[in-house]
């Protein structure tokens, strides 16, 4: 029996769309790490301010003190998907040297699929309605050992919005896997390359 392939017309064209809301996906999350980036300048200045009030004026403030740890964490959450992106995140390549180019698409569809968005969708679950409760009530980081009156719920808000803009990410990676397995794809770094030259 002979079994005929059907045309790879639609296969291409249900693949470029994908490809594009990859791109897309890419470029909100090109502008998070962009707006991050600025947040540790932002954050450093913060921190140099905050010395030079204590030691040379004698000005301290809790809430001042509070948002530097936070800033930071922030930070780190919303350049997560980014650095997903860039392929800078730390991997365990002792399989890239003999699964080659399919057999590591193979295996980062594989780790995506069963581990990174169950990761991230079971995190955005649990932490989303923290984030309302908090948010709604007012809640900020005053306690019996601070003073501070930083808003809680921003925190609280940026783990659920890193862990969606990193799944996100991953369902753009693994559309590119998908892509470049079925042929639509000559390299998935390289046409990740071109799509970010190509709205930079």
């Amino acid at each position: 029996m002979k079994f005929t392939s059907a045309s790879p017309r639609p296969r291409l064209a249900a693949g470029w769309r994908w490809s594009r809301v990859a791109a897309s996906i890419d470029a909100i999350n090109r502008q998070m790490a962009f707006v991050g980036r600025w947040g540790l300048l932002a954050n450093a200045v913060l921190i140099a301010g905050n010395a030079f009030s204590r030691k040379l004026l004698g000005v301290a403030s809790s809430t001042m003190y509070d948002v530097q740890p936070h800033f930071f964490a922030a930070v780190v959450l919303l350049m997560a998907a980014f650095t997903l992106q860039r392929d800078e995140h730390v991997r365990v390549d002792v399989f890239s040297g003999w699964l080659g180019p399919r057999g590591m698409a193979w295996l980062d569809l594989v780790g995506i699929i069963a581990v990174l968005l169950p990761l991230c969708v079971v995190t955005v679950w649990v932490t989303a309605p923290e984030f309302a409760r908090s948010f709604a009530s007012g809640e900020t980081r005053a306690s019996r050992e601070s003073l501070s009156t930083f808003p809680a719920w921003i925190m609280k808000g940026m783990i659920p919005l890193g862990f969606l803009s990193l799944g996100a990410q991953g369902i753009a990676e693994a559309v590119r896997c998908v892509a470049f397995l079925a042929g639509v794809i000559p390299t998935r770094r390289k046409a990740q390359a071109t799509q970010q030259g190509g709205t930079a």
